[in-house]
């Protein structure tokens, strides 16, 4: 009877560097499917890899996570020059694009639904690459997303139309409205997707994923900020602005544009009436104020990151009054329903400028979507 090889353990001393980067190997390798993987179980893979003579890409990501920033710039780069992303480069941006469907910022409604369908669509690409059916992964994709029938996979099988039929309908219904539920978790199945397919080779990668590559970025450029809280900008390319935005104004109020070196746009509200000059300095504030005069009616609060907002009346025959405040300062200050509403159309009207979208568009690239 022939007697099984023995597992031999062994023991070595690592260094604190080489230790750092086994943990970051093992956040990749865990990641995205809820797996438990120990260090004893990375450096295994390690040697592993080392054996048959290959690269194992997951290892890459650990490399690029050393320094997010950069490597977000440099992935920036290669998408404004027309160029391919690595294996390795794509498993790192689909982490961020990951935190950037399931973790909140300061607008809840944001990814947009379009982004959502666009991702989606994306997970489908990846999916029609692969060499073998993928059970497994079908079986994850359909956990995360949703199913139609209980019957159409058990533990052995899944329908292979389940996964792009269940996928095709949200996708229909992202594109149709503007409100309703969200797949949140499709961030997940599109990491899982880029790490865990079969796929051919790079090249087809980037081949099927060059129509969905700028909506991609900005999901993960997002998911950097959110977590990093980093801007995705390198201050070697600084760029000079020469054209002024003007100001706009309505009644009581007036809306003052600059933009530094670094092609950020402050705003600075005036507020004639009430004598007061109130200050938004950075692209995530302004958009997230927007939202909030946006979404918020009488009867209805925003809590968001950098925001609070609340409406108050109290008595039924008083006026409803609206009041906002910096989570930096806790200053509050009031305004009236119509007030608000001035506002709110003023930052409209300014969002609509030309100039100002441009610059919008810019900073959606080193912000992502928010």
């Amino acid at each position: 009877m022939e007697r099984k090889p023995q597992q031999q353990t062994l023991s070595i001393r690592v260094s604190e560097a080489l230790r750092e980067f086994l943990e970051r190997s093992r956040k990749v390798i865990a990641g995205g499917r809820g797996e438990s993987v120990s260090l004893s179980d990375v450096a295994k893979i390690l040697l592993e890899s080392a054996r048959d003579d290959r690269l194992d890409f997951r290892l890459e990501v650990a490399e690029l996570q050393r320094s997010a920033k950069k490597s977000m710039w440099e992935i920036r780069r290669k998408l404004e020059q027309g160029r391919d992303f690595s294996r390795a480069e794509w498993v790192f941006l689909s982490q961020y694009i990951q935190i950037a469907c399931e973790e909140v910022s300061g607008d809840a409604a944001m990814p947009t639904p379009a982004a959502f369908a666009t991702l989606l669509e994306a997970v489908l690409a990846v999916r029609g690459l692969r060499g073998n059916r993928g059970v497994e992964l079908d079986r994850y994709y359909l956990g995360n997303i949703g199913n139609e029938q209980e019957a159409a996979f058990n533990e052995r099988q899944v329908d292979p139309d389940l996964v792009p039929r269940v996928t095709g309908r949200w996708v229909q219904q992202l594109r149709e409205s503007a409100s309703g539920a969200r797949p949140s978790f499709a961030g997940r199945n599109f990491y899982v997707a880029i790490r865990d397919e079969e796929l051919p080779d790079i090249v087809a990668l980037n081949g099927v994923l060059r129509p969905f590559m700028e909506t991609l970025f900005r999901l993960g450029a997002r998911g950097h900020w959110i977590r990093e809280h980093e801007p995705v900008r390198s201050f070697q390319d600084r760029q000079t602005f020469t054209d002024a935005i003007p100001a706009v104004r309505t009644t009581g109020f007036r809306l003052e544009f600059s933009v530094n070196i670094e092609g950020e746009v402050a705003i600075l509200i005036v507020m004639n009436d009430k004598d007061v000059m109130y200050p938004l300095g950075t692209y995530p504030e302004i958009r997230e104020f927007a939202a909030m005069l946006e979404h918020v009616g009488a009867g209805e609060s925003w809590r968001g990151v950098h925001f609070r907002a609340h409406t108050q009346q109290d008595a039924p025959d008083k006026p409803v009054r609206f009041y906002f405040h910096n989570m930096r300062d806790g200053i509050a200050l009031g305004l009236s329903a119509e007030e608000w509403q001035r506002l709110r159309d003023l930052f409209a009207e300014a969002g609509a400028m030309p100039k100002l979208q441009k610059l919008y568009e810019e900073l959606s690239l080193v912000y992502g979507e928010l």
